[in-house]
């Protein structure tokens, strides 16, 4: 198979995951979702552009994902580090400088971003598409203009005006169409448009010997050299770049010819299947003849369970709308995080059980569980460590 980046065809296994869940956001009826609920997820690694990407993968399949089985809306206050963390780098850039520029967010969920961004910049004019119907409605709410659709040339027909600043937060390494969504980008584009793209990062990911970035919906992760490789193809061209304290890559594009100096991913990918390995087998033996907690009902949630094949007293979460929905396949509804933690706090219960944090923001959960009073066990397996251990 060549790569999807830059068709180079020596391409070597990257990663193997078996029984990996297709359906990883929990839903109110989960009794109509069509078999297969696993499959067997493999990775490739290009040699040239050090580019990863799924062998395989059911387009079909993930589009329905997008539009109806997607993330639930959150609070604010939930994964407000990622969020802040991409709009210190929007900052940075200087990234609007006119004084009525046109916004456009492509994948903007609820309108987390676009409401921080009109916060600091009332005068703008912003803009967001979203194919999820249910985060769409709350970013409507909002008062923002929002299409349910893929960003594709199609789509951008519909603009009047074109955009000074386009934006996505990790909707890249979803694309199935490179060409549809860097051509429709180009297009409602000017000579001063910024296009900024975040996406986990595969270099981090190999430093860190981190599975994290990983799951089915990721049809691709990112090394920098092959996002730029990427946009490049395109007539985009990277203008600054940074990794976050979380493992995301953010880098910024304009349309001024000015090719850079590509990074190499660093030579640990070998150990990404050890890590995978090792970390299901610390779940195993910490767990072991305990009752578990999994906090965190995103895909990291189910992806963690089934790897490891542990099944959890509960699975709690900080968002309150998530509250008695299910997992594809599990007849255990999700609570809501606080009233768990107090219940069994109160009944002297936690010293006995094991909390997994299953989930990227670990450092918000870590800081609520400890306000909370939680003296058990807490084991974080996205945990930023150097060393599967």
């Amino acid at each position: 198979m060549t790569c999807p980046v830059c068709h180079h065809k020596q391409n070597t296994p990257l990663l193997t995951l078996e029984d990996y869940p297709v359906y990883q956001h929990p839903m109110v009826d989960n009794s109509k979702i069509p078999l297969p609920h696993t499959i067997t997820l493999k990775y490739l690694i290009c040699a040239q552009c050090a580019h990863a990407f799924q062998s395989n993968y059911d387009r079909d399949i993930l589009e329905k994902i997008y539009s109806y089985h997607y993330y639930t809306p959150s609070p604010d206050s939930v994964g407000a580090t990622f969020r802040n963390e991409f709009i210190d780098f929007i900052k940075q850039q200087s990234a609007i400088t006119k004084h009525n520029a046109n916004i456009l967010e492509i994948g903007c969920s609820s309108g987390d971003v676009l409401s921080a961004l009109k916060s600091l910049h009332p005068q703008f004019n912003y803009r967001g598409i979203e194919p999820n119907e249910e985060t769409a409605k709350v970013a409507r709410k909002r008062g923002f203009d929002i299409s349910s659709e893929f960003f594709t040339q199609k789509f951008v027909q519909t603009f009047n005006n074109k955009v000074d600043l386009i934006y996505s937060r990790h909707v890249i390494e979803h694309i199935f169409d490179f060409d549809d969504f860097f051509n429709a980008a180009t297009q409602i584009s000017n000579n001063d448009t910024l296009l900024i793209l975040e996406t986990p990062s595969l270099d981090w990911a190999t430093q860190q010997t981190s599975t994290a970035a990983f799951h089915v919906e990721h049809i691709h992760v990112f090394s920098e050299r092959s996002l730029v490789i990427l946009a490049n193809r395109f007539g985009w061209f990277k203008d600054n770049s940074t990794v976050t304290t979380s493992g995301n890559l953010i880098v910024s594009f304009s349309r001024i010819d000015n090719i850079q100096q590509l990074p190499i991913t660093p030579k640990k990918q070998k150990l990404l299947q050890t890590r995978n390995d090792e970390l299901v087998n610390k779940m195993q033996t910490i767990c072991k003849n305990k009752r578990t907690i999994f906090w965190g009902a995103g895909s990291a949630a189910i992806k963690l369970m089934l790897l490891s094949k542990l099944t959890p007293s509960y699975i709690i979460d900080g968002n309150p709308n998530k509250k008695g929905k299910f997992f594809c396949g599990m007849n255990l509804p999700i609570s809501y995080a606080p009233d768990v933690i107090k219940r069994i706090i109160a009944a002297n219960e936690d010293k006995d059980i094991v909390m997994i944090i299953s989930s990227s923001y670990y450092r918000e959960i870590e800081k609520q569980l400890k306000q909370l009073g939680w003296k058990g066990i807490i084991y974080a397996p996205y945990r930023n460590e150097k060393k599967a251990s």
